[in-house]
């Protein structure tokens, strides 16, 4: 059995909440997984998440891991 997974990337535009696109508010309610972009990314558009999604922030997580390379 095959499980199909679907990546999509999204724009946060120019930061302000209500200016994300609709695909791009439709994506968020969707996904079960989001990794954003730390700093670039208004932490309002968490809001759109579904309940459950899990969201991670992908400098923390390279942070983690460079960590763990090194030691």
């Amino acid at each position: 059995m095959y499980n199909h997974c679907m990546i999509n990337f999204v724009g946060a535009g120019p930061g302000a909440v209500d200016l994300i696109s609709l695909r791009g508010k439709t994506l968020i309610e969707k996904a079960d997984v989001i990794i954003y972009a730390g700093s670039l990314v208004n932490p309002g558009l968490f809001e759109f998440a579904k309940e459950g999604a899990e969201i991670y922030d992908s400098a923390k997580m390279t942070e983690y891991y460079g960590k763990k390379r090194k030691g």
